[in-house]
């Protein structure tokens, strides 16, 4: 008696249609992930259709289920490999950020509504003269001559600038104006 197929052609769709099911059932078993067995037994699909029309196959169903089982055995290699070459010693990076902490940003943020809350409210000459000095990077005299005032008036509003400034925003309650 002749195996199912020695000396005839193989028609690849119909060792497909026969097989299909058995084969997918064949490789969820065999595979980490199930899932996988579709994209395995299209690959196995592609591989056989080389041997259309071929008289040299004995066995049409052992030659898929043996080309299945290469291209599981290539899967599992190729994602074995993916992880290894993923993997990598913790040790070997430096996890310290640049960056400041979340909370850290947070209160920065808020630390800066509250300056600008009180430079706002600093009475205008005396807001004028201090940011001339930290926001324009002017000296004490060139504040002077800008404003028409002399170096002591610029010392006086610079210092009652930062004295509201302290106490809104660095809890420094001492400092009068």
């Amino acid at each position: 008696m002749l195996s199912d197929a020695a000396h005839e052609e193989i028609c690849i769709q119909e060792v497909i249609r026969r097989h299909h099911d058995s084969l997918i059932k064949f490789l969820r078993r065999r595979l980490s992930i199930a899932d996988d067995a579709d994209d395995v037994a299209q690959e196995a699909y592609i591989r056989m259709m080389k041997y259309e029309g071929s008289r040299e196959i004995k066995s049409s169903s052992a030659m898929l289920f043996r080309i299945a089982l290469n291209v599981a055995n290539d899967h599992g290699r190729a994602a074995q490999s993916r992880r290894a070459s993923d993997h990598h010693d913790i040790d070997e990076y430096q996890l310290v950020s640049e960056q400041p902490s979340a909370e850290r940003s947070v209160l920065a943020g808020q630390s800066l509504d509250l300056l600008l809350e009180v430079i706002e409210a600093l009475p205008p000459k005396c807001k004028q003269v201090f940011l001339l000095s930290r926001a324009h990077g002017m000296t004490y005299s060139e504040i002077a001559r800008h404003c028409g005032i002399s170096v002591k008036m610029v010392e006086k509003q610079i210092s009652r600038a930062v004295a509201a400034c302290l106490k809104k925003v660095g809890g420094c309650d001492g400092i009068t104006s």
